[in-house]
């Protein structure tokens, strides 16, 4: 793979990234809840969410999904359903505001919920991987390992995911701290889940 081709990726995959979609949402919602710092876990899962597809994609998994119909077809439907499911979650299900008052009080949210609801979040995106089997082939070359040349790729494109997801989260973390109050959050978790229901619905048509 030349520096050319890794590069082109790159921006590609920037582009592709920083776009909102499902991830940053709810990486913006969990660190508007609870602060930058406890968000953590959400952008540590959803690279690693990430890091299984891309690999999967590398070496063919994903190659076989789409080659049937029916896997292809379960596969969506799940993204679907959980991306439903977080938009309805949010709508209906309140949640307390984490203003933080206290260093040493517990998180109202535990790091193994977050981490699992953002790998989820990833890994079910069948968005992910579509843009790993549109663009690999076109920046792998088959002459050369497949490994060394997967790791690079998936390594960048979480590399990305992480510095887009910070970022959102620190603006987000920011914010909480000067505007949000109990019930501008509730009116964003409402918003939040309509967006999440649309992106549901355009999956769904699609």
């Amino acid at each position: 793979m030349s520096f050319e081709a890794w590069l082109a990726f790159t921006l590609i995959s920037a582009a592709n990234i920083i776009t909102p979609g499902p991830a940053i949402l709810n990486t913006i919602r969990r660190a508007a809840q609870l602060g930058f710092k406890q968000c953590l876990p959400t952008i540590a899962a959803n690279a690693a969410g990430l890091a299984v597809a891309g690999f999967a994609c590398a070496f063919g998994v994903a190659a076989f999904v789409l080659a049937s119909e029916w896997l292809w077809f379960l596969f969506r439907w799940a993204g679907v359903h959980y991306l439903a499911y977080l938009g309805l979650r949010l709508i209906f299900v309140r949640e307390t505001l984490d203003l933080g008052q206290s260093a040493s009080a517990p998180p109202s949210v535990s790091a193994r919920t977050l981490f699992l609801e953002a790998f989820t979040l990833a890994v079910s995106n069948p968005k992910a991987v579509l843009f790993y089997v549109a663009i690999f082939p076109q920046v792998i070359q088959p002459d050369a390992p497949a490994g060394p040349q997967a790791l690079v790729l998936v390594s960048t494109y979480c590399a990305i995911s992480l510095a887009s997801l910070t970022t959102y989260a620190a603006l987000a973390g920011v914010l909480r701290a000067r505007f949000l109050t109990q019930s501008r959050y509730r009116g964003f978790r409402i918003l939040s889940g309509m967006l999440l229901l649309g992106f549901a619905g355009k999956l769904a048509k699609e």
